[in-house]
């Protein structure tokens, strides 16, 4: 039998040759690209305003949440799918390049937690499906979904009813104000006017004036108490990541000036706010896991339904309410989740 070595070298290079084309072929074909495809872990990118590093709160009351849903519906970190973060390391002008960078990677799914993060991942990709936490935006009138059932594009998700919001807040602080009339508003304007809007329509009905402050960083915030009318009664803080983020100075402040506050973040209360009236944000991170195991299991984020979410609580400090000489209404403390004292 004639040996490989033992044949002209012509005849070697074009065995050699038509060897690596095969190969190359095969390569190339449906048959090497499934077996490949076991060994590649799916990538969720998670774009947050706040990254692992800026805020210890953030992985306690998001990314663990989140780590622990998806791990129940089987999708373990590290073992069935992969978690590529990108922040916007508390700057919202920073998105862009955040969800650039995802886009970039090639990830499978963007989950976007906040207004911000949503428009930034929305610009950036109109075939990567995308998971939007969106608590201040109305999707249908962004043009993120055509309908809340058949959201027919690549975004779906979790948002929030302004509008109720807006009323209950009102609504409580008349109950410990009967005679309110004015109000400070901190308006940070990075998620939207969609809360701002709301706000001013049912003060509009309420008659109530009110002194409307932006708060873009955490430096304005002193300077917006600082410029609040002498008149002021009480203040409304609008949701944003970054009044979230500053609950515990927000709540400081509001004492310090003696005004009832409420906010939608439940951490405003527990850090000494006047009331808070909102979302538990942990059934949040659990139900966007949950979205996302859906699309990674196979369905369209087209034809994955809008949800909105439901886990409102209310949360009053008692402590605080004493401290400023307001007596909490039975018509509060019987509606309260949680009185803190």
């Amino acid at each position: 039998m004639a040996c490989f070595g033992c044949q002209p070298r012509a005849l070697r290079l074009l065995i050699s040759s038509t060897f690596f084309l095969l190969l190359a072929l095969l390569v190339s074909s449906d048959l090497i690209p499934d077996a490949m495809a076991k060994d590649r872990l799916p990538v969720v990118g998670v774009l947050s305003f706040f990254g692992k590093s800026h805020d210890s709160a953030w992985d306690r009351l998001g990314v663990q949440p989140f780590r622990e849903s998806l791990a129940e519906q089987g999708w373990i970190e590290g073992k069935t799918v992969r978690l590529e973060f990108a922040d916007a390391n508390g700057d919202p002008e920073l998105f862009a390049k955040a969800a650039e960078k995802l886009v970039d990677r090639k990830v499978d799914i963007i989950m976007a937690y906040s207004a911000p993060a949503l428009r930034a991942a929305f610009a950036a990709t109109r075939t990567i499906p995308i998971v939007g936490a969106d608590l201040t935006t109305e999707p249908i009138a962004e043009g993120y979904v055509q309908s809340y059932a058949r959201p027919g594009g690549n975004v779906t998700g979790l948002f929030l009813d302004a509008p109720e919001f807006a009323g209950k807040w009102f609504e409580l602080l008349k109950q410990l104000e009967p005679e309110l009339s004015r109000v400070a508003v901190l308006w940070d304007p990075a998620p939207g006017t969609n809360h701002l809007d709301a706000v001013r329509s049912v003060a509009g009905s309420l008659n109530i004036m009110l002194q409307i402050l932006e708060v873009r960083e955490p430096g304005d915030i002193d300077a917006a108490f600082s410029a609040m009318s002498r008149k002021t009664q009480a203040v409304v803080i609008l949701p944003s990541p970054m009044n979230f983020w500053q609950s515990a100075r927000l709540a400081e402040l509001a004492l310090k000036y003696r005004l009832p506050a409420t906010s939608m973040a439940l951490e405003f209360a527990n850090a000494g706010g006047m009331i808070s009236y909102g979302l538990d944000t942990t059934p949040v991170f659990q139900r966007s896991a949950a979205i996302v195991s859906k699309i990674l299991n196979g369905a369209k984020a087209g034809n994955v339904p809008v949800e909105r979410p439901l886990e409102i609580r209310l949360v009053v400090n008692a402590k605080t309410a004493r401290l400023l000489g307001i007596a909490i209404p039975q018509s509060i403390a019987l509606r309260a989740d949680e009185m803190i004292r």
